[in-house]
């Protein structure tokens, strides 16, 4: 399925997004605009006339969706795309106090997908499980704990959270395949 795309402008508002409570009406109009998901979905969230965006707002708007998308029964993994710098600070510092990461891409005028990247902050152990999903294209638990041999000591329980994690953060997919959980990019090139 195409990614979803939803401007975070609504036409004749301001660019300037702020406030818990905007972010929380935000989140619903949001949420009222996604169309009903019959398979797993990348949700794009468009910045592309954002001028500014306070961390409240995104918190509440943004980190919210994610947050709530990921946890329905057909999950829908959230993106955001064409952040000017400001914007990208605000975030950068909302996700860095948080110990939270967010995937972030361009999106053009056609709406292809370009320069996917992690942003905020993502532990070492992580930032190296989801490079190897990456350049791999799809992993599992049992994967990671064959290939770590002596150079990690843990077994695939530990695996299987790392991997978890990065999924709750909407940095990977997760399938089943069989009895066993796989993941993948959200965004393939990411």
């Amino acid at each position: 399925m195409p990614p979803v795309i939803l401007s975070m402008v609504s036409p004749g508002t301001e660019p300037v997004l702020a406030g818990r409570l905007d972010g929380k009406r935000t989140f619903a109009r949001l949420l009222e605009m996604l169309p009903a998901l019959q398979e797993p979905t990348v949700v794009i969230l468009d910045f592309r006339s954002v001028s500014l965006a306070t961390s409240s707002y995104l918190s509440e708007a943004v980190l919210a969706l994610r947050d709530h998308l990921r946890l329905r029964r057909v999950p829908a993994y959230t993106v955001i795309a064409n952040l000017n710098e400001k914007v990208r600070d605000e975030f950068d510092e909302l996700l860095g106090r948080a110990h939270d990461a967010f995937l972030a891409c361009d999106l053009s005028e056609d709406e292809q997908v370009s320069n996917p990247q992690v942003i905020g902050y993502l532990e070492p152990k992580l930032r190296q499980i989801f490079d190897l999903a990456r350049s791999k294209g799809e992993v599992g638990a049992t994967d990671l704990h064959a290939n770590a041999g002596e150079t990690e000591s843990v077994g695939p329980t530990a695996w299987n959270n790392r991997l978890n994690a990065l999924a709750e953060k909407g940095l990977l997919r997760e399938f089943s395949a069989g009895r066993a959980k796989r993941y993948r990019p959200v965004l393939e090139a990411a």
